[in-house]
């Protein structure tokens, strides 16, 4: 299988991107740039020069519509979630690029290909509706993990005895939880929203406000939705998300590796 350059990938996200917005679009489906996509829209007009993925929010109930029917339209990607899916292990879902193939090497291998991570925004009843959420997102991310041999031996130790730990309690169980609670409060009715899929959920909460209104930035060459107030949003996630960080951590956090079928 030949390997496809992280330009070529990028060049993939971006025409999934746009496949995205425009269905949503055409059918009245709330959608936004979020975390290091929606911080590399304003600081960069682009993708953050270290980073290569790309990240949307949408409501729950736009979310729930955009499963449904998605894969219903013309478009050669294909949404993906655990959703009628036994063999889908991440909490959110992705749409992909089914003629390729992604090896992520921290992780078990999965089936998708070139991807955009779509995540719900849910109703937040209470901070510990959030916090339980995050932490069965740590227990998946943990069952979900491999043993590399860069790791330090604490690390594989301690890997090692929460995977022991968690054998009784199967994926598909902790994705079920994880649905069950973030879904206990209507979005919109409720003050408060995060995404209840993501580890750090209890510190994502913020207005639904924050989402009650879009604007345009620019991506790429191309403009997308954003929540209006993005500077709360990327305030909460990055604190003084304008400062560049040290070169040192100028870098990507995913480890892996794209092909075609």
């Amino acid at each position: 299988m030949k390997i496809i350059p992280i330009e070529e990938v990028k060049k993939i996200q971006l025409d999934i991107l746009d496949s995205v917005a425009q269905f949503c679009e055409e059918r009245g489906l709330r959608y936004y740039l979020a975390y290091g996509t929606l911080l590399g829209a304003v600081r960069h007009k682009g993708y953050i020069p270290w980073d290569d993925d790309i990240d949307l929010h949408m409501p729950r109930p736009d979310y729930e519509r955009f499963l449904r029917e998605y894969n219903q339209a013309p478009t050669p990607y294909r949404v993906v979630s655990s959703t009628g899916n036994r063999n889908y292990r991440v909490a959110f879902a992705k749409v992909h690029h089914p003629g390729s193939i992604v090896r992520e090497f921290h992780f078990k291998p999965d089936i998708f290909g070139v991807y955009i991570d779509i995540f719900p925004l849910d109703g937040v009843g209470s901070k510990a509706q959030a916090k339980e959420c995050g932490q069965l997102r740590r227990l998946m991310h943990v069952k979900n993990s491999v043993f590399l041999g860069s790791m330090p031996l604490r690390r594989k130790l301690r890997l090692a005895i929460t995977k022991l730990i968690l054998i009784p309690f199967p994926l598909s169980t902790l994705l079920k939880r994880i649905n069950r609670i973030a879904t206990r409060h209507p979005y919109d009715s409720s003050p408060t929203v995060c995404s209840m899929m993501s580890r750090a959920a209890l510190r994502e909460i913020m207005p639904r406000s924050v989402f009650d209104e879009h604007c345009m930035l620019p991506f790429e060459g191309k403009e997308y939705r954003a929540p209006k107030d993005y500077d709360h949003y990327l305030r909460v996630n990055y604190g003084d998300y304008m400062q560049l960080p040290p070169e040192e951590k100028r870098q990507s956090h995913h480890n892996s590796e794209a092909r075609w079928k």
